[in-house]
């Protein structure tokens, strides 16, 4: 049996009507998210990274939040040496939109790439970008019209940011924000996730480690 000939693969005007669609939703039901560039300074070509990256430009971009009942990942899980946060989301963003915002102003950036940081204004997190998918869905009509990206609450090592946007380089100039080593917001009780001396401190009133533990050397 043939395909439907009044829809035709291939055709400009279906490709540019399913494209509008994709941007219209992204628009309607989407979120307003500040879009990072990773600038690389001295790339390892062994271990493909770069320990002194830095982040110099931003750029307000609406992208849709496919995982919609809330962060993916692990969670949150203290460990010895802290909070450790492995939240994760997963964003879609249209090619055409990246092209007209991004791709204009620094003409290297064709797409968004891995190792790319996303800020959520709404949940002040921000996100690595750790894969982009390109091909979902898949060639509608013909064509490709979005990326999804996969990404992990970030995991700051140092880098340096002057995006020249006040409220991301605030986030690493003072560390207001800063959970250790991951950006994310205050937690409810007023103790900043990753805080170890505040938690240290918290944890000595809850557990007693003198003589009269009976787990203590002294009891042995």
């Amino acid at each position: 049996m043939a395909t439907n000939p009044y829809i035709r693969q291939g055709n400009s005007n279906e490709q540019d009507l399913v494209e509008d669609l994709t941007i219209e939703t992204i628009k309607s039901m989407g979120q307003d998210m500040i879009f990072i560039p990773r600038s690389l300074v001295n790339l390892d070509e062994i271990l493909g990274e770069d320990t002194v990256s830095t982040f110099s430009n931003s750029f307000s971009l609406e992208m849709y939040i496919q995982s919609v009942t809330g962060f993916e990942g692990p969670g949150d899980v203290i460990s010895q040496i802290g909070l450790d946060i492995k939240d994760r989301i997963t964003l879609v963003v249209a090619r055409k939109r990246f092209e007209q915002e991004i791709t204009t102003i620094i003409s290297s950036i064709k797409r968004p790439r891995e190792g790319d940081l996303i800020y959520f204004p709404l949940s002040r997190t921000m996100f690595e970008i750790n894969f982009v998918e390109h091909e979902n869905p898949f060639y509608q009509v013909g064509k490709l019209y979005s990326y999804e990206l996969q990404c992990e609450v970030f995991t700051y090592s140092n880098e340096d940011f002057n995006t020249g946007d006040t409220l991301i380089d605030k986030l690493e100039s003072d560390r207001q924000g800063l959970s250790g080593d991951i950006i994310i917001p205050m937690d409810p009780v007023g103790i900043t996730a990753g805080d170890n001396d505040k938690l240290q401190s918290e944890g000595t009133s809850i557990i007693d480690f003198t003589d009269k533990d009976p787990f203590s050397e002294g009891n042995y």
